[in-house]
């Protein structure tokens, strides 16, 4: 239950935070000195150190100040969501050229998206996405039938994260199955450790993946730059506002899928489109936000799917080695 409590509590600091980054100006114009720098005051904020010209001391404000925040957030979110969603090149394009008075930034939507995702992973049990019900139940039964034979606890019924899956894993190693030897003796005692309590381990790396989820940023931004050195007229700035969205857009549609999964053949209906989403999102994304035209952005999309299953090994482990060595 502690990580459930702990991945809502990350959920509702990305939230907030998001919130912070999108607050937008408030309050009457002031004809006064800065409490901050002392500089004269004729509008909103300070023109010297950027300080609101109202400071305020009270309760009463700080909950205003906190409503203003989410209501104001919420307004650009049913702007930004839609076209995240269905017209994600025109908002790329939109950002990137100066248009973003209407929008939740690159920034704010993906610490919103990345983990919300892993609060509702927390409670749905994200790494069943994709696997029907029934086929659960189906992979669960002969696991339980091999448990006493494995030393796992018999009469679990679940399968993942709190099942018989750590339960086996503990016993194999501890039956010898499984060797530790990577040469340098301090990482082997830690992988040793971990073993002695997978369960534990699978914890950190969880936290890991989220904690460190701003990685994919930095990993996947010479993946984008090896795509377009040769375009005139595109930045660095341009590529992490694209990764930034796409990240953002796959993060909810893993919600989504997470969210569909407790509903009995939903995941089985849409299983052949789902699939197709990411790089569909990717060929439309490309194409509008860097002014692509079809040939161009078809041919890349196919190697940003590689580029971007690279990226994803090289953040997974990165992820396991912290989880595991921390």
């Amino acid at each position: 239950m502690s990580g459930e409590v702990e991945a809502v509590g990350a959920a509702m600091t990305a939230g907030l935070a998001a919130a912070a980054i999108e607050k937008g100006e408030h309050g009457a114009a002031a004809h006064c000195a800065c409490s901050n720098c002392g500089a004269e005051l004729s509008g909103k904020f300070c023109k010297e150190c950027g300080q609101p010209a109202h400071i305020h001391r009270t309760l009463g404000h700080m909950v205003e100040e906190f409503l203003h925040g989410i209501i104001h957030f919420d307004t650009r979110a049913w702007r930004t969501l839609p076209l995240l969603v269905f017209r994600p090149g025109t908002l790329t394009r939109e950002y990137i050229h100066g248009k973003r008075a209407r929008y939740i930034s690159p920034l704010a939507m993906f610490l919103l998206m990345i983990f919300s995702m892993f609060a509702v992973f927390a409670f749905t049990g994200g790494a069943a996405i994709g696997v029907d019900r029934e086929l659960q139940a189906e992979i669960a039964e002969p696991l339980q039938t091999a448990a006493p034979e494995a030393g796992a606890t018999p009469g679990n019924d679940s399968v993942g994260p709190d099942g018989d899956v750590f339960e086996q894993i503990k016993a194999a190693y501890e039956r010898g199955d499984i060797k530790v030897n990577t040469s340098w003796a301090g990482l082997d005692k830690k992988v040793k450790e971990k073993l002695e309590n997978p369960e534990l381990a699978f914890y950190k790396i969880q936290n890991a993946a989220y904690k460190f989820a701003f990685l994919l940023v930095p990993i996947s931004l010479p993946f984008m730059w090896l795509l377009f050195f040769w375009k005139r007229g595109v930045t660095l700035f341009d590529h992490t506002v694209y990764i930034l969205y796409s990240l953002s857009f796959v993060s909810l549609l893993f919600i989504t899928l997470a969210l569909l999964a407790y509903i009995p053949g939903a995941l089985e209906l849409i299983s052949p489109w789902w699939i197709l989403a990411i790089p569909v999102h990717a060929y439309f994304q490309m194409k509008g936000g860097y002014s692509l035209g079809w040939f161009s952005a078809l041919w890349r999309t196919p190697v940003l799917m590689l580029f971007a299953l690279l990226g994803l090994s090289i953040f997974l482990v990165a992820i396991i080695v912290v989880g595991v060595t921390g």
